[in-house]
């Protein structure tokens, strides 16, 4: 993968892009607080699969709160502003324009098409995947959120968007019941909501039933919520902080138990395959 850098709202921004054939569609990850793309790829195996299936990958890189001063995971994490209240101040960053600016310049310079461009992301990265939809459903096919919550209020799409969004019911830093959590970047106890608070507001931004659908159970529940467009839910049973199926980079201690019940990766490319546009 190659890595690019521009300057976009004021700041250097960068990230990695892998091409592919023109009219090829665009798979854009989004990383977790903290992460570089690097890592996230590594995590994910996301440029693996990109080769093997031929698609275009971008792996945007948020800003750290101080922009002056190298990225570190624990004392100035890159984070994207996704809407929510952060345990740190979060730059004033146009972080949905610097989206804009990677898929403008992957549809024009490396000619994917611009009716199937997908977005998924973890953690933090899965919070402003949320709020990119929200913000840019006209220029998303589909979205696939892994570990993280929809932070704004009453998101309004401006169209439905296929979702298909995954958590852990054993995760430490997005707890799937909500609850107070240490973050590791401040060591201070913050308060996460219910999982099922992000699900409900999604469907209903959707316009989807908030009743679902039971599709199959454990270890892998997998739900759909009835609606205009497919919106499913996969919950994996003893899954921490963790990319499903990934390379458990992180710390167990910090994120929870790791788990291979399913490769979030694989599946999240087949969800995006079955939408048309």
């Amino acid at each position: 993968m190659e890595r690019f850098r521009a300057q976009i709202g004021g700041f250097r921004r960068e990230w990695l892009f892998r091409a592919a054939p023109p009219g090829a569609p665009l798979v854009v990850f989004l990383t977790g607080t903290g992460g570089t793309a690097e890592w996230a790829d590594r995590e994910t195996g996301w440029s693996k699969l990109a080769a093997r299936e031929g698609f275009a990958l971008a792996i945007p890189e948020a800003l750290p709160p101080d922009p002056n001063t190298a990225p570190s995971f624990l004392k100035n994490p890159q984070r994207w502003c996704d809407a929510s209240e952060a345990p740190f101040p979060t730059n004033p960053v146009d972080d949905v324009g610097f989206l804009d600016a990677v898929i403008d310049d992957a549809v024009s310079q490396a000619r994917v098409d611009p009716r199937r461009v997908f977005v998924t992301g973890f953690s933090n990265g899965a919070g402003m995947t949320f709020r990119y939809a929200a913000e840019r459903a006209e220029r998303v096919a589909a979205i696939a959120p892994v570990a993280g919550h929809c932070w704004p209020s009453e998101p309004k799409p401006a169209r439905p968007v296929p979702t298909l969004y995954t958590v852990g019911t054993a995760d430490l830093l997005t707890p799937y019941r909500g609850g107070e959590t240490r973050v590791p970047w401040t060591n201070r106890l913050v308060r996460r909501p219910p999982v099922a608070e992000t699900i409900d507001r999604w469907a209903r931004a959707l316009g989807c039933s908030p009743v679902p659908e039971l599709k199959s159970g454990g270890p892998v529940w997998w739900a759909r919520y009835p609606g205009p467009v497919p919106f499913d839910t996969i919950t994996v049973e003893g899954l921490g902080h963790h990319w499903p199926g990934g390379g458990a980079l992180l710390n167990p201690r910090l994120a929870g138990p790791p788990s291979d019940a399913v490769n979030a990766t694989e599946m999240i490319w087949e969800f995006f395959n079955t939408i048309f546009v």
